[in-house]
C-alpha cells in the first residue's frame, strides 16, 4: 500500500497555495496535516493563521491555543492569537498574549505595538501612548508604531501631535495610505474641510492596495471640466450611512448638466431610485451602463469644492407606502410615545469598539413610559443574553431589508443610534436623532458641538471621557423630553 502524503509535505502544499491566494485549499491541507500529526507545530501555526485571516477568530484562538501549549516560547503565536483575541473584542486577554510577548522578548519592538492597539481597544489611551513610545523608543523608524501612536494622541485630542505623528509615519514609508487617510479624518474633524478632502483621497489608493478596483475604467471627472451633455458615472464605495449622507452631492451634478448613473448598494437602490428624479440608479454588482465620465462618490465634496457652509441638504427621504402600512399594523396602536434604538454597528469596522455600546450599558437607561423600538436587523453575540427583559420590541428577521428599517423608522417618534448606517437614515428621513458618539467621535460629527451641519435633526451625545457611555445617556433624558410629544 500506498503511503499517505507526509504532513510537512501537505503544509508545503499550503504554503504554495496560500501564495497563489487559494486560502481555503491552504486551510484544507493543514487539516489533513493535522488530523495526521495533531502536535505538528507548523501546522498549527498556518491553520491559526489562516482562520484569523478568513474570518474565523475563534477557531484561530483553539488552534494557536494548542500551538501555545506545545511551544510556549512561540512569539508570532502569541501575537496572532492577541490579534485574534482583538476582533473578538476580548482586549484584556489580547493584552496578555501581547505581555507575554514582551516578557520574552523585551526589546521586541511589535510587542510593545500590539500592547498599544489592544490598550486603545480599551479604552486607555495614555497607557497606549506610553506602550508606543517604548515600542519607539526601541526601534524609531517603525512607521507603524507612529501610525498608532497618532491615533493614541487622536484619542487624546491632542490633535497638533498626532497629525505630526502621522505626518511621521507617512514620511518613514510613503505608501503608508492608512497615516494620510488618517491626516484627511483629522483634518475634516478639525473643520479644515477643504485640506481633509484632499488627504481622505488617501482611502482609494489604501483599497486598491487591499485588491480593490475601480468598477469604471472611463476618465475621472476632475471637478473642472464642462458637464454638459456628459454621462457621469457616481458610484458608492464605502458603507449604507456613506452612501445615504453623500448621495445629496448626486443632484448638484445634475444642475451642472450631466446625466448621472448612480451605483450604489443592493438595499439602498428602491430608496435612491424613488428620491434621484433623473437619475439612473443600479446596484453595484450589477453590469453598468455606459458613461463617459465616473467619480467616486465620497470625492464629490472634493471636486465640488464644498465645505460646511455650502453643503446641500439630505435627500427628502420617505419609506414605501407599502411597507409603512404593513410596520403600521405591526406596531399596533401608539400608547406611548416611540423611540427606535441602535446600539452597535458592523463589528467588522475598523473604529466599532469604540462606537458601539454594549447593550448591558445600554439597559439600564431604557426608561420607563416610552415603547423602545430595536432598530437592529441583527443582535451581535455578546448582546443576545441582555436582549430579554431589556424593554425593548426587537422584529430581528423581521426586518428583511433596508426598506423594512427606514419605514420602521419613520414611525418612531426619535432615534437614539450610535454612528451607524441608521443613524444617517433617520438624519435623511428627518427624524429627530440623538447621536451617541465616543469621546473621539467620527470626523462627521465634528468637535465638542451638540448639532450638525449634516443633519438638521441630530442632536450630538458625547462621551466625556474614553469608552464612558454613561456621561452620553446622562444626557438622554433630557434630550429626548424636547423631541418626543407629550403623553
Amino acid at each position: 500500500m500506498r503511503p499517505g502524503p507526509h504532513p510537512d509535505q501537505l503544509c508545503q502544499q499550503a504554503q504554495a497555495r496560500y501564495a497563489q491566494g487559494q486560502l481555503a485549499t491552504a486551510a484544507e491541507l493543514l487539516q489533513q496535516a493535522l488530523a495526521i500529526a495533531p502536535r505538528h507545530l507548523a501546522a498549527l501555526w498556518g491553520a491559526g493563521q489562516l482562520a484569523l485571516q478568513m474570518g474565523a477568530p475563534e477557531r484561530a484562538v483553539a488552534l494557536l491555543t494548542r500551538l501555545l501549549k506545545l511551544a510556549p516560547q512561540h512569539l508570532d503565536g502569541y501575537n496572532s492569537r492577541g490579534a485574534a483575541q482583538l476582533a473578538l473584542r476580548e482586549p484584556a486577554l489580547a493584552l496578555r498574549n501581547f505581555d507575554k510577548v514582551i516578557d520574552i522578548a523585551p526589546q521586541a519592538a511589535h510587542g510593545h505595538v500590539n500592547r498599544g492597539v489592544a490598550l486603545l481597544a480599551m479604552h486607555q489611551p495614555e497607557q497606549a501612548l506610553a506602550a508606543l513610545d517604548q515600542a519607539l523608543a526601541l526601534q524609531p523608524q517603525d512607521a507603524s508604531a507612529h501610525g498608532n501612536r497618532g491615533n493614541a494622541l487622536s484619542r487624546l485630542h491632542r490633535w497638533d501631535e498626532a497629525l505630526a505623528a502621522f505626518d511621521t509615519a507617512l514620511a518613514l514609508q510613503p505608501g503608508q495610505h492608512l497615516a494620510r487617510w488618517n491626516i484627511g479624518m483629522t483634518l475634516l474633524r478639525l473643520g479644515r474641510w477643504h485640506e481633509g478632502w484632499r488627504q481622505s483621497e488617501a482611502r482609494l489608493d489604501l483599497f486598491q492596495a487591499q485588491g480593490w478596483r475601480p468598477p469604471s475604467t472611463a476618465p475621472r471627472w476632475d471637478g473642472l471640466s464642462p458637464l454638459v451633455g456628459q454621462r457621469v458615472l457616481v458610484f458608492s464605495e464605502q458603507g449604507l450611512g456613506d452612501t445615504l449622507q453623500f448621495s445629496r452631492f448626486v443632484p448638484l451634478l445634475q444642475g451642472l448638466g450631466a446625466q448621472v448613473v448612480f451605483s450604489v448598494q443592493a438595499p439602498l437602490q428602491g430608496l435612491m431610485s424613488r428620491h434621484l428624479p433623473g437619475v439612473e440608479v443600479v446596484p453595484r454588482d450589477a453590469p453598468l451602463p455606459a458613461h463617459d465620465l465616473h467619480i467616486p462618490l465620497m470625492s464629490l465634496p472634493l471636486a465640488l469644492a464644498c465645505d460646511d457652509t455650502r453643503l446641500p441638504p439630505p435627500l427628502a427621504l420617505q419609506p414605501d407606502p407599502q411597507r409603512m402600512a404593513a410596520w403600521r399594523e405591526r406596531l399596533g396602536p401608539g400608547r406611548k410615545a416611540r423611540v427606535g434604538v441602535v446600539w452597535s454597528g458592523n463589528p467588522q469596522q475598523s473604529d466599532d469598539i469604540h462606537r458601539s455600546l454594549p447593550l448591558r450599558t445600554l439597559r439600564p437607561w431604557l426608561s420607563d413610559g416610552i415603547d423602545w423600538v430595536s432598530l437592529q436587523a441583527e443582535v451581535q453575540p455578546w448582546d443576545l443574553p441582555h436582549l430579554p427583559g431589556s424593554g425593548l420590541r426587537h422584529f430581528g428577521e423581521q426586518l428583511q431589508s433596508f426598506e423594512d428599517t427606514a419605514a420602521l423608522c419613520a414611525h418612531m417618534d426619535a432615534v437614539v443610534s450610535v454612528c451607524t448606517s441608521v443613524a444617517h437614515l433617520a438624519g435623511t428621513l428627518g427624524r429627530p436623532l440623538c447621536l451617541l458618539a465616543a469621546h473621539t467621535a467620527d470626523w462627521r460629527w465634528l468637535l465638542a458641538r451638540q448639532d450638525s451641519p449634516w443633519y438638521p435633526s441630530a442632536t450630538i451625545l458625547r462621551q466625556d471621557r474614553p469608552g464612558d457611555w454613561d456621561s452620553a445617556l446622562a444626557q438622554l433624558g433630557a434630550q429626548l423630553g424636547a423631541h418626543l410629544p407629550p403623553t
